[in-house]
């Protein structure tokens, strides 16, 4: 007797709960990963947390119609941005989307036209998830868990204006990248400045 009714409160709980992710899909992201089912948009204002809520990554505007993909501190209460995806392509209204495409992030706007993307070409695996690190990386990887350290792509690839923890500038040859940092063009737009602060590699680096 004394069974009987836990069962019928843990069945009633998990019937809760599946209908509540139904009608409320956009409050069923995960905390620090997007998979390619679920999407960022402006108007839900969901954002990815890092496990240890270090950092946030989400839309944002900061003066006037312009948006904003970026990554920020999340506990400091002046908001401090530490990395802009579509810096130069801002969004011109308050309607647009972040979501996994043929195996790249996408960010598109209120007609589906791509404002930004990860540009991964060739030989990408078919399922991946974004995930925000708690070093503040935001990477593009494999979904499945042998694959967690794997990187397709990663944020600290393509810095901002921020330099962080365990970040690295400079050339990598093997991938073809070169890593540098450019000032916002105000302090109120994050658009690429006039300044670079970045390794000269010819002659003596």
């Amino acid at each position: 007797r004394g069974e009987l009714p836990n069962k019928h409160h843990s069945y009633t709980f998990f019937v809760f709960l599946f209908f509540f992710l139904i009608l409320f899909p956009d409050l069923s992201i995960s905390v620090n990963t997007l998979s390619a089912t679920e999407s960022l948009t402006i108007s839900s204002n969901k954002t990815i947390v890092s496990p240890g809520g270090v950092f946030e990554l989400g839309f944002f505007r900061i003066l006037g119609d312009s948006w904003y993909l970026g990554i920020w501190y999340k506990k400091i209460s002046q908001r401090t941005y530490v990395w802009v995806a579509n810096r130069d392509t801002p969004l011109s209204n308050p309607i647009g989307i972040l979501k996994i495409s043929n195996a790249n992030l996408v960010i598109l706007d209120n007609s589906d036209t791509h404002v930004w993307s990860t540009n991964l070409t060739g030989a990408v695996r078919s399922s991946v998830v974004a995930e925000l690190l708690d070093n503040g990386n935001f990477v593009l990887r494999g979904s499945k868990i042998n694959e967690s350290d794997e990187f397709l792509w990663q944020s600290f690839d393509f810095p901002t204006d921020t330099l962080l923890p365990q970040m690295k500038l400079g050339r990598d040859h093997k991938r073809g990248l070169n890593r540098f940092v450019t000032s916002w063009k105000s302090s109120f737009d994050p658009s690429s400045g006039s300044f670079m602060f970045k390794l000269e590699t010819l002659g003596l680096p």
